[in-house]
């Protein structure tokens, strides 16, 4: 498969695109506190238009406080921010759509009991006026075929599974005229499978000239996609690099600093024959939809129990049936 940076190499040209302007975003000196935290301190980071931005880090080192600031739901103490080359005072999530951010979410923004396409009409756009819900549909129909999109304006998003919901989501952003996308941890709720495909979509966005910035802890998927990454490290940039020239080792002594190296642990006796928990047969209804059918579990004294799936069943079935127990689950 191409990479991102070989196919900005050869294209013909996504800095050519709407607007002008190869740099879309460019924020100086960015502080946030909390408290007596400075979630970010003095961060700086730029994104070109037609780029991949890996923008990596370990929990709490500020990836997702910063991509805030840069969408209006939080306002910086201290730094500037530039859309375009002009100097930006960011007032809130609708301001930053007006000026070409979006940001998909962790947790969805999404109304279950209503269509695709009526999702799309509630968001924020720079088209004038106000659209018929069919005129609505057919440029999400049209979106999502140009950028090959498998997502139905009918339906009911409480009928989509997760990775289609996700999409959803990129279709607002788009329709709303978005040119940087911010995805955060958009993998996270994915099974494997589906990674190639939101793969392929960003990277034909970034051919289109869009600039993307995810958040991510997989580096396989920043070495497949990304032209840069940046990394916080206790709410401060501690290093930034071309994909081309990094390595994964690299990155990730980057990630985690000084910290302490895992020492080897011989294996221990394997679990005994006691059964400490026993579930048989759960079955989770949410709202209309089943989420957990039929599902049976037992876990052994002394046993680590791995399951594996996407959070929500995950979450669901521990919700049914979770008892304290000398277990260790993951």
């Amino acid at each position: 498969m191409t990479r991102t940076t070989d196919r900005l190499a050869t294209s013909p040209g996504p800095h050519s695109g709407p607007g002008g302007h190869d740099r879309l975003i460019e924020a100086a000196g960015i502080t946030k506190w909390f408290g007596s935290v400075a979630a970010n301190d003095d961060v700086s980071l730029h994104l070109d238009r037609g780029e991949i931005v890996a923008l990596l880090g370990e929990n709490g080192a500020g990836k997702t406080s910063l991509m805030n600031v840069l969408f209006g739901l939080y306002r910086a103490d201290a730094g500037t921010i530039r859309v375009r080359g002009e100097e930006v005072d960011i007032r809130g999530p609708q301001h930053a759509l007006a000026l070409g951010i979006g940001m998909v979410h962790q947790h969805f923004t999404l109304v279950e009991t209503m269509t695709v396409a009526e999702n799309v009409a509630l968001a924020p756009s720079l088209l004038p006026g106000r659209p018929r819900l069919d005129e609505v549909a057919d440029r999400v129909h049209e979106l999502a075929r140009s950028f090959g999109i498998a997502v139905d304006p009918s339906a009911l998003v409480g009928s989509l599974a997760l990775g289609e919901r996700q999409r959803v989501e990129i279709l607002k952003l788009l329709y709303g005229g978005a040119e940087c996308l911010i995805l955060d941890e958009p993998t996270a709720i994915l099974v494997p499978a589906e990674w190639a495909g939101l793969r392929d979509l960003l990277m034909q966005l970034a051919a289109d000239g869009r600039g993307i910035i995810f958040i991510t802890h997989k580096l396989g998927e920043v070495m497949e996609i990304g032209d840069r990454a940046v990394v916080l490290r206790k709410g401060r940039v501690v290093g930034e690099t071309t994909i081309a020239s990094a390595s994964r080792e690299r990155l990730a002594a980057l990630m985690v600093g000084d910290a302490p190296v895992a020492r080897h642990v011989e294996r221990r006796d394997p679990p005994s024959a006691d059964v400490v928990l026993q579930a048989r047969d759960l079955s989770v209804m949410a709202g209309r939809r089943s989420r957990v059918t039929a599902a049976s579990l037992e876990v052994r004294r002394g046993e680590i129990l791995g399951l594996a799936g996407v959070a929500l069943g995950l979450l669901l079935l521990f919700g049914a049936y979770l008892i304290s127990a000398p277990a260790i689950y993951f």
